[in-house]
């Protein structure tokens, strides 16, 4: 299965770039920080064909970002409206051991979460990544 480490480098070849990556927990919430997490309203019974695993071609992994930007708003919304017009414009591709043939973004567009409680602005996008394994 596709997992949110293999995600986190794959959104670090992409513009814009931060200069912080983190999987499942932001140690610090530094300034200008990518956060990288699995969908939690994820549920419901797998997306496996009938005859199992073998039988099934696309597996999906629901991704939740957090944008941690700075206290300016208006940068952080600039760069979370970027990674959101860069996650709409993806096509096919292929990720280590995997080959993504679609990027469904959950969201109308990046969602404001508020501020932080040192005054930095937070923005969520929701999005599915459709893959197969290679091989």
């Amino acid at each position: 299965m596709l997992t949110l480490d293999i995600v986190k480098d794959w959104l670090k070849t992409m513009t814009p770039a931060f200069s912080h990556y983190y999987v499942g927990k932001m140690d610090g919430k530094q300034d200008d920080s990518l956060g990288v997490y699995n969908l939690k309203r994820t549920s419901g019974a797998p997306g496996v064909a009938i005859g199992g695993l073998p039988a099934t071609k696309v597996l999906t992994k629901q991704v939740s970002l957090l944008i941690h930007g700075t206290k300016n708003n208006v940068q952080t919304e600039k760069k979370a409206i970027e990674l959101y017009e860069t996650l709409l414009s993806c096509g096919s591709f292929s990720l280590p051991g995997f080959q993504v043939d679609f990027v469904g973004l959950l969201v109308p567009e990046p969602v404001f979460v508020d501020h932080d409680d040192n005054g930095i602005a937070e923005y969520v996008i929701e999005f599915e990544i459709y893959y197969r394994k290679e091989g």
